[in-house]
């Protein structure tokens, strides 16, 4: 899993990479064989960047470059979810990376910046043989996950289930769309699947524009009972033929949407 050896990862900080580990093996089932998700506990984070040498130890993990960007941040909820973001995308990298380096330098030498959109963009060599990564990371109260793909382009939503879903209803889940998740017991649930169906298809396909709930439609829906997985069809509105598949999972209090871009089949 994580390219560290785990002789150079602090005892404090070990549990954090198992549980990467652990949310690798479990979501598997949203990536496919091309990419690869990957959640981080910022609840677990928190305490070690409050520490000098266990923060030291992380910050050794960034390039130059991200290293400098961290310094800069002032806001203890900006620090800890762009750093709980950058690892998990990271650790993301190590699974999809062929190289097998064993040190920490493979972190290191792999930059994730802005770009003109502000999405993470990776500048580093070749994986694979193929061409660079495509990285999604998101946030949401207590969680980083980071989505890494060898496709083209990517996006991962996370979402956790509150009744502001509710409160904002009008904006993002119309009827037909609410229709198709009929099956589902809890509204808040329904919400959540096209929120995070939608974010997803957003970050990949529309990261340009600033408002889209209008033109993502969601049209189909089904469930895998094996993977515990929905799939959902997106399809974007006035571009013929323009679908997207989503996988979604539900896991405690939260949902998980990725998208590769690949079109609904």
């Amino acid at each position: 899993m994580t390219r560290i050896c785990p002789g150079l990862i602090p005892q404090a900080c070990q549990d954090l990479f198992a549980k990467m580990d652990e949310s690798a093996l479990r979501f598997s089932s949203l990536a496919t064989h091309n990419g690869r998700v990957s959640l981080l506990d910022l609840t677990q984070l928190l305490p070690l960047i409050e520490q000098g040498a266990d923060l030291q130890f992380l910050t050794t993990l960034l390039s130059p470059a991200e290293a400098r960007l961290f310094a800069g941040f002032k806001y203890p909820k900006r620090r800890i979810e762009w750093l709980g973001g950058r690892l998990a995308a990271k650790h993301c990298l190590c699974a999809l990376d062929a190289v097998g380096q064993k040190t920490s330098a493979f972190y290191r030498d792999y930059a994730l910046l802005p770009d003109a959109h502000g999405r993470p963009a990776l500048d580093a060599p070749e994986v694979r043989g193929l061409s660079i990564p495509a990285i999604s990371i998101s946030h949401s109260r207590g969680y980083a996950a980071a989505l890494v793909t060898a496709t083209r382009t990517c996006g991962i939503d996370i979402q956790l289930i509150t009744e502001q879903l509710a409160n904002v209803q009008e904006r993002f889940a119309s009827a037909d769309e609410l229709a198709l998740l009929h099956q589902l017991p809890a509204p808040l649930t329904r919400l959540g699947i096209i929120w995070t169906a939608k974010e997803a298809v957003k970050k990949c396909l529309l990261s340009d524009q600033s408002t889209f709930f209008g033109t993502i439609r969601m049209t189909e829906v089904s469930y895998a009972p094996k993977e515990a997985t929905w799939k959902v069809c997106c399809q974007i509105t006035g571009q013929a033929r323009i679908t997207a598949a989503v996988r979604i999972a539900e896991f405690e209090d939260y949902l998980v949407a990725c998208t590769l871009g690949e079109r609904y089949a």
